[in-house]
């Protein structure tokens, strides 16, 4: 779906708001055009009443006054009511499109978002929405009544004087030349200063993620030359397009002053020849209100092409905006070829032949055969970068195999929905995710229904109780991630959360690395609790927090190179004794 017809998808979804802005528009604007005519006409009539024509010239002029005030008030009425539906009209679209947009975001594959930037992303979601907010409000105001303004008053004008309405047409197509080369000439700079403002919102915000990090490096001049870098590229490339952009309004303006001037002199030779001969030129009536009327119509003609070039920035920003929002929007979703629930245990988990690859240059699985069996607790250890969270991305399916079988039972995973399989697992990461909300609510995320009661032991067993307790609100105190709590706090919380729900496998992947030794003591000994009889996999650095695994596989550079229990590795003195004593040799 292209951009305009995604835009035009949401404008038909609000026929009511559309159809009541396009007449408050009309009435307001063919008001607003009638106050010139009713005006030339007030000026006729006063030149009558000079010249003596009696009572009939001014009952007539009262008449026009009266009928000018109605005019201006329902100009008032009128331009207030467009503006406001016009602003509920486009805010709700708006609305729609960033609900839209947030929604495709978490519906799009794993793949994606690891493939993008998170900061041009969020850049995406709230920088361009915005932009597509300003040019919409600005296109409708101005394309909009401007439109409505440019044909009312063209056809009023060859209604009262022919050739002053042909002097100001056959000008009007310069403005509108000067408009569609500047804005030719501008796309593709705002096409590329739409591009760089989301690379940089990349680098701020992954500044921001680890300030911490840069500043314990001494790396703030560093990372202040990479910002002022791509800042440097956003100045050149935001002042080519506002340059070029700009020049349309004062261009315009030339343009139209010299119609205004041209108008005049004009309506001024063809009224003096019809006050000298009494004749008018080809039936093209003139008088003195003739030649104010169309003064005020060459400005009034001129002033939605003034307008409209002064908010080409807005509309050409938004454009571009909404180029980069409809990238995503079209992106497919997460592919799901799964029909099948699961119902039962899982009894084995199996790899056969398995291979995978984040990308097709760079081999990463290969070959890789395992069977994992029901309440075995499963520790994967090696190097890094040798595929360990690989295998769980692959097990939950957040990544598909390039090639070989990944059996549940004897179902192939392929085959059964990604809800329904995620729905077996459980997972605590070595990042933590703290939302914006309550302890309470930070646990109960994934079981909205728990008790206080079924909170507070799954704390209590994650060794987080205590310090919860000792919150200004306990279990009611608002946490974000940024909230004063210590990583390892954060982490317990998470823990927390897992052990609530308590599911049939578990999945540590560091679960306890930014934890203390004896905390991880008090953790690990929930743990083996809780996985007691369940599959679990668990993938750690610290080798002392697995020695009592049912299985140790070692990998390195995708391969299993070792399995087997922690003596039996060690006794074997091959890659996990070197890895072992690396760590606790003296």
């Amino acid at each position: 779906m292209s951009p305009i017809v995604r835009l035009l998808s949401y404008i038909k979804k609000r026929p009511f708001f559309f159809f009541i802005s396009l007449i408050c528009a009309l009435i307001y604007i063919i008001s607003m055009v009638l106050v010139p005519l009713i005006n030339g006409l007030m000026v006729d009539s006063i030149e009558k009443i000079i010249q003596g024509n009696g009572e009939e010239a001014v009952n007539h002029f009262l008449l026009l006054i009266f009928i000018d005030v109605t005019l201006i008030v329902l100009v008032l009425i009128f331009e207030f009511a467009f503006e406001y539906i016009v602003n509920i009209f486009v805010e709700s679209i708006n609305k729609e499109m960033r609900d839209d947009l947030f929604t495709k975001i978490n519906h799009v594959s794993i793949k994606f978002i690891d493939s993008h930037s998170h900061g041009d992303l969020v850049s995406r979601c709230i920088t361009d929405t915005d932009n597509v907010n300003n040019a919409l409000i600005s296109g409708f105001k101005q394309f909009y009544q401007g439109i409505i303004q440019i044909v009312a008053t063209l056809i009023i004008m060859f209604i009262f004087n022919w050739i002053l309405g042909l002097v100001v047409v056959f000008l009007t197509p310069v403005s509108f030349l000067i408009s569609f080369v500047t804005t030719k000439k501008s796309k593709s700079s705002f096409r590329a200063q739409a591009k760089i403002q989301g690379d940089m919102s990349g680098i701020v915000l992954e500044d921001f993620n680890n300030i911490d990090l840069i500043k314990s490096f001494n790396f703030e001049d560093e990372a202040f030359n990479k910002y002022k870098s791509q800042n440097d590229k956003l100045y050149v490339a935001g002042q080519k397009s506002q340059f070029i952009s700009s020049l349309t309004n004062p261009l315009t303006r030339l343009i139209n002053n010299f119609t205004y001037v041209f108008v005049g002199v004009i309506a001024a030779i063809l009224c003096a020849v019809s006050f000298n001969t009494g004749n008018y030129i080809l039936g093209a009536n003139c008088t003195v209100g003739t030649i104010l009327t169309f003064i005020q119509y060459s400005n009034q003609f001129a002033k939605p092409f003034n307008e409209i070039s002064s908010c080409l920035t807005e509309v050409q920003t938004g454009y571009s905006s909404l180029k980069r929002i409809n990238e995503i929007l079209n992106t497919e979703n997460d592919v799901d070829t799964g029909a099948l629930n699961i119902d039962n245990e899982i009894k084995t988990i199996s790899f056969n032949n398995v291979s995978f690859s984040y990308e097709p240059t760079q081999k990463l699985i290969e070959d890789f055969n395992l069977t994992i069996h029901e309440g075995q607790k499963v520790a994967i250890v090696g190097p890094t970068g040798c595929g360990k969270t690989t295998i769980i991305n692959l097990i939950l399916r957040f990544y598909d195999q390039n090639s070989g079988e990944i059996k549940y039972n004897s179902t192939n995973n392929l085959d059964i929905k990604k809800s329904s399989l995620r729905n077996t697992f459980g997972m605590v990461l070595q990042d933590t995710w703290i939302f914006n909300g309550t302890v309470l609510e930070n646990i109960k995320y994934a079981k909205k229904d728990a008790t206080i009661e079924e909170v507070e032991k799954a704390a209590s067993r994650a060794n987080a109780l205590n310090f919860i307790k000792h919150l200004p609100k306990g279990f009611n105190t608002v946490i974000n991630d940024n909230s004063g709590l210590s990583v390892g706090e954060k982490q317990l919380i998470c823990i927390a959360r897992v052990m609530l729900v308590e599911p049939k496998i578990m999945i540590l992947d560091e679960a306890t690395s930014n934890i203390d030794t004896r905390a991880e003591m008090k953790i690990s000994s929930a743990f083996n609790k809780m996985m007691e009889n369940k599959t679990s996999f668990v993938i750690a650095h610290r080798l002392s927090t697995i020695k009592n695994s049912d299985l140790i596989i070692v990998m390195n550079k995708g391969h299993i190179i070792e399995t087997g229990t922690h003596n039996n590795l060690l006794n074997k003195k091959g890659f996990y004794y070197e890895l072992y004593n690396a760590q606790y040799s003296k």
